[in-house]
């Protein structure tokens, strides 16, 4: 188990997290349009398809997940004890449910970053899965230790507002997302391989419903961030 950190520190390391994710989404998208590629719109993980961005996708996922993975230990740790001071609370579990599912996700994220879906496309879609999963029910499940915290301690009502408004947003462009691989490919919610053909050429895209899809993949993991970010205000209340 690792050594607690100092809530200053774990707030840091929240901010930092966040502020890798979003640049390496910011890189990867100006790396593949600089590179002549269609702007509107590619899915993130069409970004590691193409050798002028895939170093991005690469490198600044692999730090992503490298950094969740100790984060989701250091946020169980400081509700653990949160809830040890505040018995009752009934947080246990959704805690712990929170943290295997986070750093499932994060050593997910590090995996994905070295399998390009144009070269293993199933066990990507798995993967990418496995992901998007986990981070759902760690964000759903924050929110709910987050509006625990609140009903026992009033100082946490505003980081469960915030949160909860990040949650909902996520699920939102979630089922956006769902809707729109929907239309294009029928109940399998999967993208079928010619697709893959379209991206290597990538500079026409083609099928608007996959551009949508798109798009409210990238307002999803936007909206994820925003839920992690939530964490640097937790990190310094939830010591005190």
């Amino acid at each position: 188990m690792l050594t607690p950190m100092e809530p200053t520190k774990l707030e840091k390391l929240v901010r930092i997290t966040v502020a890798i994710q979003v640049i390496t989404l910011v890189v990867c998208y100006f790396s593949w349009v600089l590179d002549g590629c269609d702007p509107f719109i590619p899915f993130i993980s069409d970004t590691d398809t193409n050798p002028a961005s895939s170093w991005a996708f690469t490198i600044g996922f692999t730090l992503t997940g490298a950094l969740t993975v100790p984060l989701s230990i250091q946020f169980y740790n400081a509700r653990r004890r949160w809830a040890e001071q505040n018995l009752g609370s009934g947080i246990e579990t959704m805690n712990l449910l929170s943290a295997i599912s986070a750093a499932i996700s994060g050593i997910s994220i590090i995996w994905i970053s070295y399998t390009p879906w144009h070269e293993q496309m199933e066990l990507h879609m798995v993967q990418a899965r496995v992901i998007f999963g986990g981070l759902i029910i760690w964000a759903l499940l924050s929110t709910a230790i987050s509006l625990r915290m609140s009903e026992l301690d009033t100082r946490f009502s505003s980081l469960s507002q915030t949160r909860r408004s990040w949650t909902v947003f996520s699920l939102m462009c979630l089922l956006g997302l769902a809707v729109s691989v929907y239309s294009y490919a029928g109940i399998s919610l999967s993208i079928p391989a010619g697709h893959m053909d379209t991206v290597l050429e990538c500079n026409d895209l083609g099928h608007p419903s996959l551009s949508l899809a798109a798009f409210f993949e990238w307002s999803m993991v936007i909206g994820f961030a925003g839920v992690s970010y939530t964490g640097a205000e937790e990190a310094l209340l939830i010591d005190q």
